[in-house]
Protein backbone atom coordinates (compact mmCIF):
# COMPACT_ATOMS: atom_id res chain seq x y z
CA UNK A 1 0.00 0.00 0.00
CA UNK A 2 1.27 3.44 -0.91
CA UNK A 3 1.98 5.43 2.28
CA UNK A 4 -0.14 8.49 2.92
CA UNK A 5 1.54 11.83 2.30
CA UNK A 6 1.84 14.45 5.02
CA UNK A 7 -0.87 16.43 3.21
CA UNK A 8 -3.31 13.49 3.25
CA UNK A 9 -2.60 12.76 6.91
CA UNK A 10 -3.23 16.37 7.84
CA UNK A 11 -6.51 16.45 5.92
CA UNK A 12 -7.70 13.16 7.46
CA UNK A 13 -6.78 14.06 11.02
CA UNK A 14 -7.53 17.78 10.95
CA UNK A 15 -10.89 17.50 12.69
CA UNK A 16 -9.39 15.39 15.47
CA UNK A 17 -6.48 17.78 15.92
CA UNK A 18 -8.84 20.73 16.18
CA UNK A 19 -10.43 19.13 19.24
CA UNK A 20 -7.00 18.92 20.83
CA UNK A 21 -6.14 22.48 19.85
CA UNK A 22 -9.24 23.85 21.52
CA UNK A 23 -7.86 22.85 24.91
CA UNK A 24 -4.43 24.22 24.09
CA UNK A 25 -5.84 27.47 22.69
CA UNK A 26 -7.03 28.47 26.14
CA UNK A 27 -4.80 26.33 28.27
CA UNK A 28 -4.74 26.78 32.04
CA UNK A 29 -1.16 26.88 33.27
CA UNK A 30 0.58 28.24 36.35
CA UNK A 31 -0.45 31.75 35.34
CA UNK A 32 -3.80 30.90 36.95
CA UNK A 33 -2.43 29.06 39.97
CA UNK A 34 -1.77 30.99 43.16
CA UNK A 35 -1.22 30.40 46.86
CA UNK A 36 -2.09 32.95 49.53
CA UNK A 37 -2.25 33.13 53.32
CA UNK A 38 -5.57 32.16 54.94
CA UNK A 39 -6.82 33.26 58.35
CA UNK A 40 -8.81 30.05 58.86
CA UNK A 41 -10.74 27.23 57.23
CA UNK A 42 -14.21 28.65 57.85
CA UNK A 43 -16.31 30.00 54.99
CA UNK A 44 -15.59 33.66 55.63
CA UNK A 45 -11.83 33.18 55.83
CA UNK A 46 -11.89 30.95 52.77
CA UNK A 47 -13.82 33.54 50.71
CA UNK A 48 -11.45 36.30 51.80
CA UNK A 49 -8.44 34.22 50.74
CA UNK A 50 -10.11 33.36 47.42
CA UNK A 51 -10.72 37.04 46.79
CA UNK A 52 -7.08 37.83 47.49
CA UNK A 53 -5.96 34.98 45.21
CA UNK A 54 -8.22 36.12 42.37
CA UNK A 55 -6.92 39.67 42.73
CA UNK A 56 -3.38 38.36 42.32
CA UNK A 57 -4.31 36.43 39.15
CA UNK A 58 -6.10 39.47 37.71
CA UNK A 59 -2.96 41.50 38.41
CA UNK A 60 -0.92 38.94 36.47
CA UNK A 61 -3.13 38.87 33.39
CA UNK A 62 -3.88 42.59 33.16
CA UNK A 63 -0.36 43.66 34.12
CA UNK A 64 -1.33 46.53 36.41
CA UNK A 65 -2.72 46.90 39.92
CA UNK A 66 -4.90 49.78 38.73
CA UNK A 67 -7.10 47.32 36.86
CA UNK A 68 -8.33 45.88 40.17
CA UNK A 69 -10.19 49.13 40.85
CA UNK A 70 -11.98 49.02 37.49
CA UNK A 71 -15.78 48.89 37.99
CA UNK A 72 -16.04 46.15 35.36
CA UNK A 73 -13.93 43.78 37.48
CA UNK A 74 -15.69 44.35 40.79
CA UNK A 75 -18.36 41.68 40.16
CA UNK A 76 -15.59 39.13 39.62
CA UNK A 77 -13.98 39.91 42.98
CA UNK A 78 -17.33 39.76 44.78
CA UNK A 79 -17.80 36.12 43.88
CA UNK A 80 -14.34 34.60 43.34
CA UNK A 81 -15.41 31.02 44.07
CA UNK A 82 -17.24 30.72 40.74
CA UNK A 83 -13.89 30.99 38.93
CA UNK A 84 -12.06 28.49 41.16
CA UNK A 85 -11.67 25.09 39.52
CA UNK A 86 -10.06 23.58 42.59
CA UNK A 87 -8.52 24.71 45.85
CA UNK A 88 -6.99 23.19 48.96
CA UNK A 89 -5.62 24.34 52.30
CA UNK A 90 -2.03 23.64 53.25
CA UNK A 91 -0.37 23.82 56.67
CA UNK A 92 3.15 25.25 56.63
CA UNK A 93 5.32 24.26 59.63
CA UNK A 94 6.71 27.06 61.78
CA UNK A 95 10.09 28.36 60.66
CA UNK A 96 11.42 28.41 64.21
CA UNK A 97 10.30 27.25 67.69
CA UNK A 98 7.66 29.44 69.28
CA UNK A 99 6.24 30.66 65.99
CA UNK A 100 2.80 29.52 64.84
CA UNK A 101 2.14 27.37 61.80
CA UNK A 102 0.96 29.13 58.65
CA UNK A 103 -2.22 28.23 56.84
CA UNK A 104 -2.14 28.67 53.07
CA UNK A 105 -4.80 28.32 50.39
CA UNK A 106 -3.78 27.03 46.95
CA UNK A 107 -6.19 27.83 44.11
CA UNK A 108 -6.43 26.89 40.44
CA UNK A 109 -8.64 29.37 38.57
CA UNK A 110 -10.36 28.86 35.22
CA UNK A 111 -8.08 30.70 32.81
CA UNK A 112 -10.48 30.41 29.87
CA UNK A 113 -13.32 32.16 31.68
CA UNK A 114 -11.10 34.82 33.26
CA UNK A 115 -9.49 35.66 29.92
CA UNK A 116 -12.94 36.10 28.42
CA UNK A 117 -14.13 38.27 31.31
CA UNK A 118 -11.07 40.53 31.08
CA UNK A 119 -11.45 40.95 27.32
CA UNK A 120 -15.17 41.65 27.61
CA UNK A 121 -14.39 44.29 30.21
CA UNK A 122 -12.26 46.07 27.60
CA UNK A 123 -9.09 45.65 29.67
CA UNK A 124 -5.68 44.56 28.38
CA UNK A 125 -4.99 40.85 28.59
CA UNK A 126 -1.42 39.57 29.00
CA UNK A 127 -1.23 35.92 28.01
CA UNK A 128 1.25 33.26 28.94
CA UNK A 129 3.72 34.18 26.16
CA UNK A 130 6.03 36.48 28.09
CA UNK A 131 9.64 37.63 27.70
CA UNK A 132 12.43 35.98 29.65
CA UNK A 133 13.98 38.62 31.92
CA UNK A 134 17.51 38.48 33.35
CA UNK A 135 18.15 40.70 36.36
CA UNK A 136 21.60 42.08 37.17
CA UNK A 137 21.23 43.63 40.63
CA UNK A 138 23.96 45.47 42.54
CA UNK A 139 23.51 46.47 46.19
CA UNK A 140 25.57 48.91 48.24
CA UNK A 141 24.60 48.38 51.88
CA UNK A 142 26.69 51.08 53.62
CA UNK A 143 29.93 49.90 52.08
CA UNK A 144 29.05 46.22 51.77
CA UNK A 145 28.84 45.84 48.01
CA UNK A 146 27.64 42.72 46.24
CA UNK A 147 25.82 41.33 43.22
CA UNK A 148 22.70 39.26 43.81
CA UNK A 149 22.86 35.77 42.32
CA UNK A 150 20.45 32.92 41.78
CA UNK A 151 22.13 30.68 44.34
CA UNK A 152 23.13 33.24 46.96
CA UNK A 153 19.99 32.74 49.03
CA UNK A 154 19.03 35.35 51.59
CA UNK A 155 16.22 37.87 51.73
CA UNK A 156 16.99 39.71 48.48
CA UNK A 157 17.05 36.57 46.33
CA UNK A 158 13.89 35.37 48.05
CA UNK A 159 12.16 38.73 47.47
CA UNK A 160 13.11 38.71 43.78
CA UNK A 161 11.69 35.21 43.34
CA UNK A 162 8.49 35.92 45.27
CA UNK A 163 7.84 39.20 43.46
CA UNK A 164 8.38 37.67 40.02
CA UNK A 165 6.08 34.77 40.90
CA UNK A 166 3.38 37.10 42.18
CA UNK A 167 3.47 39.11 38.95
CA UNK A 168 3.77 36.13 36.63
CA UNK A 169 7.08 37.43 35.31
CA UNK A 170 9.64 34.84 34.08
CA UNK A 171 12.64 36.45 35.75
CA UNK A 172 15.98 34.88 36.61
CA UNK A 173 19.15 36.00 38.35
CA UNK A 174 22.65 35.23 37.03
CA UNK A 175 24.49 32.28 38.55
CA UNK A 176 27.55 34.38 39.32
CA UNK A 177 29.71 31.30 38.82
CA UNK A 178 33.30 31.56 37.61
CA UNK A 179 32.19 32.47 34.08
CA UNK A 180 29.99 35.32 35.33
CA UNK A 181 32.62 36.50 37.79
CA UNK A 182 35.18 36.78 35.01
CA UNK A 183 32.75 38.68 32.80
CA UNK A 184 30.99 41.03 35.24
CA UNK A 185 32.19 42.99 38.24
CA UNK A 186 30.18 45.02 40.74
CA UNK A 187 31.34 48.24 39.05
CA UNK A 188 29.96 47.06 35.68
CA UNK A 189 26.45 46.84 37.08
CA UNK A 190 26.74 49.90 39.32
CA UNK A 191 28.17 51.95 36.46
CA UNK A 192 25.60 50.68 33.97
CA UNK A 193 28.09 49.40 31.41
CA UNK A 194 25.48 48.06 29.02
CA UNK A 195 27.87 46.50 26.51
CA UNK A 196 29.58 44.38 29.16
CA UNK A 197 26.26 43.24 30.62
CA UNK A 198 24.76 42.38 27.24
CA UNK A 199 27.79 40.26 26.36
CA UNK A 200 27.68 38.45 29.72
CA UNK A 201 23.94 37.86 29.33
CA UNK A 202 24.25 35.95 26.07
CA UNK A 203 24.70 32.59 27.82
CA UNK A 204 21.25 33.02 29.41
CA UNK A 205 19.52 34.00 26.15
CA UNK A 206 17.17 36.55 27.77
CA UNK A 207 14.80 38.64 25.71
CA UNK A 208 14.95 41.45 28.26
CA UNK A 209 17.77 42.57 30.57
CA UNK A 210 16.89 44.44 33.75
CA UNK A 211 19.75 46.27 35.49
CA UNK A 212 19.24 47.59 38.99
CA UNK A 213 21.35 49.24 41.68
CA UNK A 214 20.15 49.86 45.22
CA UNK A 215 21.74 51.94 47.96
CA UNK A 216 20.79 53.87 51.07
CA UNK A 217 19.24 57.28 50.49
CA UNK A 218 20.79 59.75 52.93
CA UNK A 219 20.23 59.60 56.66
CA UNK A 220 16.54 58.68 56.44
CA UNK A 221 17.34 54.99 56.34
CA UNK A 222 15.39 54.40 53.15
CA UNK A 223 16.61 52.91 49.90
CA UNK A 224 17.04 54.50 46.50
CA UNK A 225 17.03 52.46 43.33
CA UNK A 226 18.08 53.14 39.76
CA UNK A 227 16.77 50.80 37.07
CA UNK A 228 17.44 50.27 33.39
CA UNK A 229 15.44 47.89 31.21
CA UNK A 230 17.01 46.78 27.92
CA UNK A 231 14.79 45.21 25.27
CA UNK A 232 14.37 45.08 21.50
CA UNK A 233 12.25 48.22 21.83
CA UNK A 234 15.12 50.19 23.36
CA UNK A 235 15.92 51.27 26.91
CA UNK A 236 13.68 52.41 29.73
CA UNK A 237 15.14 54.01 32.87
CA UNK A 238 13.57 55.07 36.16
CA UNK A 239 14.36 55.60 39.82
CA UNK A 240 12.52 54.39 42.91
CA UNK A 241 12.43 55.06 46.63
CA UNK A 242 11.34 52.67 49.38
CA UNK A 243 11.55 52.29 53.14
CA UNK A 244 13.21 48.85 53.08
CA UNK A 245 15.49 46.85 50.82
CA UNK A 246 12.75 44.30 50.13
CA UNK A 247 10.30 47.03 49.19
CA UNK A 248 12.89 48.59 46.88
CA UNK A 249 13.34 45.27 45.07
CA UNK A 250 9.58 44.78 44.78
CA UNK A 251 9.12 48.27 43.38
CA UNK A 252 11.82 47.91 40.74
CA UNK A 253 10.65 44.50 39.52
CA UNK A 254 7.04 45.70 39.62
CA UNK A 255 7.82 48.74 37.45
CA UNK A 256 9.55 46.49 34.92
CA UNK A 257 6.59 44.11 34.84
CA UNK A 258 4.13 46.95 34.27
CA UNK A 259 6.19 48.33 31.40
CA UNK A 260 6.38 44.91 29.72
CA UNK A 261 2.65 44.38 30.20
CA UNK A 262 2.03 47.70 28.51
CA UNK A 263 4.05 46.43 25.54
CA UNK A 264 2.63 42.94 25.22
CA UNK A 265 -0.86 42.92 26.74
CA UNK A 266 -3.59 43.09 24.09
CA UNK A 267 -6.98 44.75 24.08
CA UNK A 268 -9.77 42.90 22.28
CA UNK A 269 -11.00 44.40 19.01
CA UNK A 270 -13.38 43.28 16.28
CA UNK A 271 -12.28 39.92 14.96
CA UNK A 272 -10.19 39.82 11.78
CA UNK A 273 -8.57 37.14 9.61
CA UNK A 274 -4.84 36.87 8.96
CA UNK A 275 -2.96 34.33 6.83
CA UNK A 276 0.43 33.12 8.00
CA UNK A 277 2.85 30.85 6.13
CA UNK A 278 5.15 28.43 7.96
CA UNK A 279 7.99 26.50 6.28
CA UNK A 280 9.81 23.46 7.61
CA UNK A 281 6.71 21.49 8.63
CA UNK A 282 8.02 18.01 7.88
CA UNK A 283 5.56 15.74 9.67
CA UNK A 284 2.43 15.58 11.78
CA UNK A 285 4.40 16.30 14.93
CA UNK A 286 5.69 19.54 13.44
CA UNK A 287 2.21 20.44 12.26
CA UNK A 288 0.69 19.84 15.69
CA UNK A 289 3.48 21.82 17.34
CA UNK A 290 2.93 24.89 15.13
CA UNK A 291 -0.86 24.69 15.37
CA UNK A 292 -0.86 24.34 19.13
CA UNK A 293 1.60 27.20 19.47
CA UNK A 294 -0.42 29.57 17.28
CA UNK A 295 -3.65 28.64 19.04
CA UNK A 296 -2.08 29.33 22.45
CA UNK A 297 -1.23 32.95 21.62
CA UNK A 298 -3.53 35.48 23.28
CA UNK A 299 -4.32 37.46 20.08
CA UNK A 300 -5.51 34.26 18.32
CA UNK A 301 -9.11 33.13 18.65
CA UNK A 302 -9.08 30.23 16.18
CA UNK A 303 -6.62 28.39 13.90
CA UNK A 304 -7.46 26.74 10.57
CA UNK A 305 -5.39 25.29 7.74
CA UNK A 306 -5.79 27.10 4.44
CA UNK A 307 -3.23 25.25 2.31
CA UNK A 308 -0.57 22.56 2.50
CA UNK A 309 2.24 22.32 -0.09
CA UNK A 310 5.13 20.00 0.70
CA UNK A 311 6.74 21.25 3.90
CA UNK A 312 4.88 24.56 3.69
CA UNK A 313 1.61 25.15 5.55
CA UNK A 314 -0.56 28.24 5.30
CA UNK A 315 -2.63 28.93 8.40
CA UNK A 316 -5.71 31.13 8.59
CA UNK A 317 -5.95 32.83 11.97
CA UNK A 318 -9.02 34.44 13.48
CA UNK A 319 -7.68 37.33 15.59
CA UNK A 320 -9.31 39.06 18.55
CA UNK A 321 -6.87 41.99 18.54
CA UNK A 322 -4.66 43.95 16.15
CA UNK A 323 -2.20 42.18 13.86
CA UNK A 324 0.75 44.01 15.42
CA UNK A 325 -0.05 42.28 18.73
CA UNK A 326 0.28 38.91 17.05
CA UNK A 327 3.60 39.88 15.46
CA UNK A 328 4.87 40.99 18.87
CA UNK A 329 4.19 37.69 20.59
CA UNK A 330 5.48 35.58 17.69
CA UNK A 331 8.70 37.61 17.60
CA UNK A 332 8.90 37.25 21.36
CA UNK A 333 8.66 33.47 21.20
CA UNK A 334 11.21 30.96 19.94
CA UNK A 335 9.00 28.59 17.97
CA UNK A 336 8.87 30.50 14.66
CA UNK A 337 11.64 32.47 12.98
CA UNK A 338 10.78 35.16 10.44
CA UNK A 339 12.18 34.34 6.99
CA UNK A 340 11.84 37.92 5.78
CA UNK A 341 10.51 40.92 7.67
CA UNK A 342 7.96 39.66 10.23
CA UNK A 343 5.30 41.80 8.51
CA UNK A 344 5.66 39.54 5.44
CA UNK A 345 4.04 36.81 7.56
CA UNK A 346 6.45 34.11 6.36
CA UNK A 347 8.12 32.05 9.10
CA UNK A 348 10.22 28.92 9.52
CA UNK A 349 9.69 26.38 12.28
CA UNK A 350 12.66 26.31 14.64
CA UNK A 351 14.04 22.89 15.63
Amino acid sequence: MKPLSVRHCIVCLFALLLLTLTAHAARVDDLFQVEVAAAGRDGGSRDAALRQALGQVLLRITGTAESLSEPSLRPLLKNPSRFAQQFRFRDIPAESPGQPEQLRLWVQFDGVVLAREVRQAGLPYWGSERPDVLLWLAIDDRGRRYLVSDNSGGRVTRTVSQTANRLGLPLTLPLMDLEDQRAVQFTDVWGGFVGTLEAASERYRPQVILVGKLGHSGSSGGWRGSWNLLSADGQQSWTSHAASLEAAVERGVGEASEWLADQYAVVATDQALRSLLVEGVQNLGDYARVSEYLASLSPVEQVQVARVSGEEVEFSLNLNSEERNLLQVITLGRVLQAIEEPSAWRFRLNP
